[in-house]
């Protein structure tokens, strides 16, 4: 089994030290939005129970890649990320369509006691908290090595610290002003926010996962990439076969057949194929590039 380096410790960590601060909140916020029924926070707290499951299979598949855990799916298991992520899309979605249905039904909300205006403030600023304080370790992280897990992460901590921003205010102003316009139209328009950003979230969600699913070739700026290193090496070899491009989760597979002469050594192919498949794996981080040379046959048309 593969032994993680302190760069791959340092990126668990990182991990985990939001889901921890996230799961924190979570408990104490369902039973507060349960007591006052605030739309703001239960949008969030909608958001933040699903994204904490993609946080958490996130971090199991990532210390399954640093541990070597993997052999035994010689492509990865980035199907099933895909799967479990856009499932987690299509249920932002229908929190949303949850959300916009009860602020269309909102009434005006009772007086609150002093003890769940205190709750209720002190939950969205600690919640404010949590999702900024990830931000330092996860960007560390992303600075030790490219890893698009971390980063993912990263631009998904933004996205949430900017929504609890609004959810602070608007509950803000809910729970010191619950017998005003002004309170419930914070309520509101914290919902709404709330809403729009699971809309905004989990259709990027579907999105992404959609063309994994379905192996779709890379998008063109990497397949560009591809065609940089085989003009790079163009001379080298005979004839181009094929070329093979998906991609797996966050992993990029490029398979690529070249042809050779009869009369070339075992030696000048390897250093062919060697040269090329170090070429492209510097230039896309994280793929799985594979080189596979055969005999050159001038009536196969090349690719």
């Amino acid at each position: 089994m593969r032994v993680p380096t302190p760069t791959d410790l340092q990126k668990e960590r990182a991990i985990l030290f939001a889901i921890l601060l996230d799961f924190s909140v979570f408990v104490p916020y369902l039973v507060t939005v349960w007591r006052i029924g605030s739309l703001a926070m239960l949008a969030e707290l909608l958001r933040g129970g699903l994204l904490l499951l993609v946080e958490g299979l996130a971090l199991l598949t990532l210390r399954a890649a640093h541990r070597g855990r993997m052999y035994f799916y010689d492509f990865g298991i980035g199907k099933l990320e895909r799967m479990f992520a856009a499932a987690i899309g299509v249920l932002l979605l229908l929190a949303a369509v949850f959300i916009l249905i009860k602020v269309m039904d909102s009434s005006e909300s009772e007086p609150l006691p002093p003890f769940w205006v205190a709750a209720a403030l002190g939950l969205v600023i600690y919640n404010l908290f949590t999702n900024l304080a990830p931000l330092v370790p996860l960007w560390r992280a992303t600075r030790a090595g490219t890893s698009i897990i971390v980063l993912s992460q990263f631009r998904a901590r933004i996205a949430k610290a900017v929504a609890s921003v609004t959810v602070v205010v608007c509950v803000a102003i809910d729970v010191l002003f619950p017998h005003t316009e002004v309170g419930l139209a914070a309520d509101d328009i914290g919902g709404l926010i709330g809403a729009a950003f699971m809309l905004v979230i989990g259709g990027a969600m579907i999105s992404e996962a959609l063309p994994d699913l379905l192996d779709r070739a890379l998008a063109e700026p990497l397949q560009m990439k591809v065609n940089a290193a085989l003009a790079a090496y163009f001379d080298r070899y005979e004839q181009l076969i094929s070329v093979r491009t998906r991609k797996s989760g966050t992993i990029a597979h490029v398979e690529i057949t070249v042809g050779f002469a009869p009369g070339r050594t075992i030696a000048d192919v390897s250093s062919v194929t060697d040269a090329l498949r170090q070429t492209l794996t510097a230039a896309i981080p994280d793929a799985d590039v594979v080189v596979i040379a055969a005999p050159y046959d001038p009536e196969t048309r090349s690719a």
